[in-house]
């Protein structure tokens, strides 16, 4: 709230541009981990409390996976890169519910039943390698999952492979959200 004064006067105001800092891991390789579950549920469920039925790497987001037409949910753990620090819009198109984060903060929440909706969010990135995970399930019907991004320099388009990537290394595993080590 800032009150209008009586009299003409003139106001400077200072903005700090935040960017989150990009993580940039020392070993990745082309890619996304993905889980795939097998399930009937009308809202994303805790996927970290269920077993997957299947894991594995994919070049994009995509349902190839998939086993089944219907009853099915997805987790892709990986990185996008963002070529230059500004801000980035990413989309997420799904039917039925979807979840998109950056790091550990949801920029797009397109949960619950429903027919394609797509829904966007902004968030300012340092040039670099960001954590990305999507969290998708599908009840009954039609099987849509699309992850798109723009930019400066990005007009809207699905996030390519070029720019999607993994862990990689000989102890790579995939991660989640509540891994610890144990005795060293």
């Amino acid at each position: 709230y800032f009150p209008t004064p009586v009299n003409d006067a003139t106001y400077t105001a200072y903005f700090n541009v935040l960017y989150r800092n990009a993580d940039n891991p020392q070993q990745v390789a082309p890619g996304l981990f993905y889980r795939y579950y097998k399930g009937t549920w009308s809202s994303l469920p805790d996927f970290n409390a269920l077993t997957p039925f299947l894991t594995g790497t994919v070049s994009t987001f995509s349902l190839v996976s998939k086993t089944k037409a219907d009853n099915f949910g997805f987790v892709y753990n990986g990185f996008v890169q963002v070529p230059a620090d500004g801000f980035y819009t990413f989309y997420l198109n799904s039917d039925d519910g979807s979840r998109l984060y950056i790091g550990s903060q949801l920029l797009i929440d397109n949960d619950g039943n429903h027919a394609a909706v797509e829904l966007s969010g902004m968030i300012g990135l340092r040039a670099g390698l960001h954590a990305i995970r999507v969290d998708y399930f599908e009840g009954t019907g039609s099987q849509i999952l699309t992850v798109s991004y723009s930019g400066n320099t990005i007009p809207k388009q699905p996030i390519p492979a070029s720019a999607l990537y993994r862990y990689s290394g000989a102890n790579s595993i995939e991660p989640v959200s509540d891994a610890y080590v144990r005795a060293g």
